[in-house]
C-alpha cells in the first residue's frame, strides 16, 4: 500500500496541492506582520571527515570549507513563511558527478522553503500554557549534491520554552527521491538570547532527526554569537555542527558571522 501510494503519485498531488494551497492564502493581498532576513558567512578549517548525507553532504579534498546562507522569516495573519538557502563553497566539494552542478565542482546548493498554516487562528481559538500555536505545514528541500529533493507534509507548533524568544517542534512525513517509501523528520529550531554584562548574547540552534532506507540520521548546528554592535544587527562567533548516521560521527566548528537587515 505504501508502494502504491509513492508510485501513484497521490504523495506529489496532494504536497504541490497544499504548497499551492499556502501560496494563495498567504500572497500579495496579505502583506508579512512580522519579517526578518538574515545573512550568515561561515568558514572552517577543521572538515576533518566527508559527510555522505543526501542534500547537504560535504565532500571535499582539503579540511576547508566556505559556507553562506540567506534566511528569510515572515508572519502574515493566519500563518508564516520561512526561506533558506545555503552555499557551500571548497575545493572540488562532492567529488566527481556529484550533482547537479556536475563533477569537480567548487560549489553546491540546497534550498529549503517552509510555509506555515495557523489552525488555532483559522479556528479562531487562540491557546493558552505550554502550546502557542500549532500549524499544518510543508517543507519543499532541493539540493544540487546528489540532485536531491524531498517533499514534506505535516505538524507544527509553538511552545513556550523558558529562556528562548521563540522556540519550533515540526513533525513531517517525508517523501525523497533517494528512499523506497514514506519516511519521518522532526525538527526542532530556537532562539535563545540572553546577556552577559553588557554584550547581547544568541545561543541558536537547528536539531533534524530523520528516518531512511538506511537509518536514523542526526544533524545538529548550535550557535554561540555575541552582539558586535547595532543591538544584534551584526553578530559573531562559533557554530557547531553535528553528524550522526549509521557507522559515522561528525563534529564541525565553524567560525561565524551573521548580518540581520
Amino acid at each position: 500500500m505504501k508502494k502504491y501510494f509513492l508510485r501513484s503519485g497521490l504523495w506529489s498531488f496532494t504536497f504541490w496541492c497544499m504548497i499551492s494551497s499556502l501560496l494563495l492564502v498567504s500572497g500579495p493581498s496579505h502583506a508579512e506582520e512580522f519579517s526578518s532576513t538574515d545573512l550568515q558567512v561561515l568558514y572552517t578549517p577543521f572538515l576533518d571527515r566527508d559527510d555522505p548525507d543526501l542534500g547537504n553532504g560535504i565532500f571535499t579534498d582539503s579540511n576547508r570549507l566556505t559556507a553562506v546562507r540567506l534566511e528569510h522569516f515572515g508572519t502574515w495573519e493566519y500563518g508564516d513563511n520561512f526561506f533558506c538557502t545555503d552555499l557551500t563553497e571548497g575545493n572540488e566539494v562532492g567529488g566527481k558527478g556529484s550533482g547537479s552542478f556536475g563533477g569537480d565542482t567548487e560549489s553546491h546548493l540546497f534550498l529549503v522553503y517552509v510555509p506555515r498554516l495557523s489552525i488555532t487562528k483559522l479556528a479562531n481559538t487562540p491557546l493558552k500554557g505550554f502550546v502557542k500555536d500549532v500549524y499544518l505545514a510543508g517543507r519543499l528541500e532541493r539540493a544540487s549534491y546528489g540532485s536531491y529533493m524531498a517533499e514534506n507534509l505535516g505538524i507544527s507548533f509553538d511552545l513556550k520554552i523558558p529562556g528562548t524568544a521563540f522556540f519550533e517542534q515540526d513533525f513531517y512525513a517525508r517523501n525523497t527521491n533517494y528512499d523506497k517509501g514514506v519516511e519521518f523528520l522532526s525538527r526542532t529550531v530556537w532562539l535563545a538570547p540572553f546577556s552577559a554584562g553588557p554584550v547581547g548574547m544568541h545561543f541558536d540552534g537547528l536539531a533534524l532527526v530523520k528516518t531512511t532506507d538506511n537509518g536514523v540520521n542526526a544533524f545538529t548546528q548550535l550557535d554561540l554569537l555575541a552582539d558586535v554592535f547595532n543591538k544584534g544587527r551584526l553578530q559573531a562567533g562559533v557554530r557547531l555542527e553535528s553528524a550522526y548516521y549509521k557507522d559515522y560521527e561528525r563534529n564541525t566548528p565553524y567560525f561565524m558571522l551573521k548580518w540581520v537587515f
